[in-house]
């Protein structure tokens, strides 16, 4: 659960506008399972940057939530250069790739027992995915916008031949539109949500599209299950700066008992604002060494436990996106 948030934060979440001699300077919190931590994202032209660090936690003796905090990490994202770098701040140490990721080939795909076309478990619909979207009516300003109130609720159904559990969750947020207002100072401090580096993968926005994922790096030979959509009411496209959602998952333990779990996430926008930004964000700070791999946990990060090949089987996931 920690890798899937992680993952779709860093992934999936909308860019702002910036014209060429401003940027953009955006604060995010998250919380979950008394966990926190903070992202900092700066956007300049077709350059951006991300910092945070990884958080893990662990009960001591007296059953008190310990948090493991993993080195102060920077990932910068060149579209000029055709590179994404990452940097450990504490080490100062720096890895570099071409960006977007070159695809795999064939070959490679076929070698490292991945699926370039999907495998269904069934020619028929096995999941039912059923997404309502509610606007409460609720406004407020925030940052200089008007801001709504929205809550989704995603609802998954097993249907016959699944191999999955039910599952269910909640999504209160405030949302501002991809194109708001100007600011109360006159600057246009405008919100596109369409607006991407030019080099990013381009997915396709809420409206075309359902978003769906599967277990590629437990197996990547395993089926796929085949879902099928409900949407009821209009999927809310907006930016979000503040929500908290609740998941219920369903689960069958080893003695074929039943159970249920629930979680928390919660996420809100702390600081977003847009000015000139130093162009030395984006650079290799002076006296970093270059190295093949950037630790992002601590001893006892929240994936020291993965198996070797967790974060290969990652990459390859990737790479088989952009090939797309």
């Amino acid at each position: 659960m920690h890798f899937s948030f992680t993952w779709l934060f860093l992934l999936g979440i909308p860019l702002l506008h910036a014209t060429e001699n401003r940027g953009i300077k955006m604060k995010v919190q998250n919380d979950q399972a008394g966990l926190s931590n903070q992202r900092t994202v700066y956007w300049q032209g077709d350059r951006k940057r991300v910092e945070f660090r990884n958080a893990s936690g662990r009960k001591g003796t007296d059953e008190s939530l310990q948090e493991i905090y993993g080195p102060r990490i920077v990932s910068i994202t060149r579209c000029d250069l055709g590179q994404s770098f990452e940097l450990n701040l504490d080490a100062s140490e720096y890895s570099s790739r071409p960006y977007p990721p070159k695809p795999l080939t064939p070959e490679e795909i076929k070698a490292r027992g991945l699926q370039n076309s999907p495998k269904y478990v069934s020619e028929k619909p096995t999941l039912r995915i059923e997404v309502t979207t509610a606007d409460t009516g609720e406004r407020k300003e925030m940052f200089g916008h008007m801001a709504r109130h929205v809550i989704t609720t995603r609802k998954q159904t097993p249907l016959e031949g699944s191999h999955s559990e039910p599952q269910e969750s909640v999504t209160d947020g405030w949302y501002i539109d991809s194109k708001s207002a100007g600011s109360k100072d006159g600057d246009s401090k405008e919100i596109d949500l369409n607006q991407q580096l030019s080099c990013d993968r381009k997915w396709p926005t809420p409206k075309k599209g359902h978003a769906y994922s599967y277990a590629i790096l437990a197996n990547g030979s395993q089926p796929r299950e085949k879902p099928e959509f409900v949407t009821i009411g209009e999927p809310e496209t907006g930016f979000a700066v503040q929500t908290a959602m609740t998941s219920k998952n369903t689960y069958t333990q080893q003695d074929g008992t039943r159970k249920q779990s629930a979680s928390k996430f919660e996420m809100h926008v702390v600081e977003l604002e847009d000015g000139p930004l130093d162009p030395s964000l984006f650079e290799i700070p002076p006296g970093f060494k270059q190295v093949d791999h950037i630790e992002h946990n601590g001893a006892r990060g929240a994936f020291a436990g993965q198996p070797p090949d967790f974060w290969q089987r990652f990459k390859d996931s990737l790479a088989i996106l952009f090939s797309r």
